[in-house]
C-alpha cells in the first residue's frame, strides 16, 4: 500500500445534511466531506480523487446517501478514447474557434458568460440567480491547482471549462457557454477538448465528476468511452 493511500485512510469525514436529490425524484442526498481544517494540496486531492471525491469551491466531497448507490464517480480513459462520428462533426463544425488553457481567476468576461448561462439554462436550480462572490467561491480554491479551458469565436468568449489538475489527469468541475441558437453542441465540446488535452499532456485519465445511473440529464456521459466507474470502492470499466 502506498504513503498516499495510508494518508487518505486517516482522514476524517464529515456528514453534510440530509436533502432532496437533483438528479432522482422522491430520493434524499447526503454529501460527506473531507476534514474542513485539513491542509489539501493537489497531490491528495488526485488521491481522494481515484476514491470518488470531487470537488466545489474549498471542499472536497462524494456522495453518501442513505439507500441510494446511483452516483458514480466518472473518468474517460484518455489515452484510449476516440471520439465517434459524431463527436468528429462537432469538431470539424467548431474548428475555427480558438481554444486555449488559461490560468484560473476571476474575469469579468468570464462571469459575464456564466450568469448567462446561469440565468437561460438554470434558472429553477439553486445557482439561480448567480452572482460574483457564488462564482468564485463554487468553481476556485486557494490550494488546488486549476486552469480554464477557454473557447473564442473571434474576440467573443462563448465557453468555459473549468479543470483541476490532478497527477493522472484533468477533472472537470463545470462549464458554460453561450446558449444563443448560433453556438451549438458546445458542451460536448469543450468535452472532447478537455479530453485531447489530457492526451497531449499524456494523462490518463479526464475525470467527469459524477454519472447518475437512472437520470436521463446525466446520461451524455457514456457518450465518451472508453470509461470506468467507480463503484464499491473500486474502479471498474463501464460495460
Amino acid at each position: 500500500m502506498s504513503n498516499k493511500q495510508k494518508t487518505t485512510q486517516h482522514i476524517r469525514l464529515f456528514k453534510g445534511p440530509e436533502h432532496a436529490c437533483g438528479y432522482l425524484d422522491d430520493k434524499i442526498a447526503v454529501s460527506v466531506f473531507a476534514d474542513p481544517s485539513l491542509l489539501l494540496n493537489s497531490e491528495l486531492y488526485s488521491e481522494l480523487s481515484r476514491q470518488g471525491f470531487r470537488r466545489s469551491g474549498e471542499h472536497v466531497y462524494r456522495p453518501h446517501c442513505p439507500g441510494c448507490s446511483a452516483c458514480w464517480a466518472y473518468r474517460v480513459l484518455a489515452d484510449q478514447f476516440q471520439p465517434s462520428k459524431s463527436q468528429r462533426r462537432v469538431l470539424r463544425n467548431n474548428c475555427d474557434y480558438h481554444v486555449s488553457l488559461e490560468p484560473a481567476d476571476c474575469f469579468e468576461e468570464d462571469y459575464q458568460l456564466y450568469e448567462h448561462y446561469i440565468t437561460n439554462r438554470h434558472k429553477d436550480g439553486d445557482m439561480y440567480p448567480p452572482s460574483k462572490r457564488q462564482y468564485a467561491d463554487f468553481l476556485f480554491s486557494e490550494w488546488c491547482d486549476t486552469v480554464l479551458l477557454k473557447v473564442r469565436d473571434g474576440d467573443k468568449l462563448v465557453a468555459v471549462m473549468c479543470l483541476d489538475v490532478l497527477d493522472d489527469g484533468l477533472s472537470a468541475v463545470y462549464s458554460f457557454f453561450d446558449t444563443s441558437s448560433d453556438y451549438k453542441s458546445l458542451g460536448v465540446f469543450v468535452i472532447l477538448k478537455s479530453i485531447e488535452y489530457c492526451q497531449k499532456m499524456r494523462f490518463p485519465y479526464c475525470y467527469l465528476g459524477y454519472y447518475v445511473k437512472g437520470c436521463q440529464k446525466m446520461d451524455y456521459k457514456v457518450k465518451y468511452r472508453p470509461a470506468e466507474v467507480f463503484r464499491n470502492k473500486r474502479w471498474l470499466s463501464l460495460d
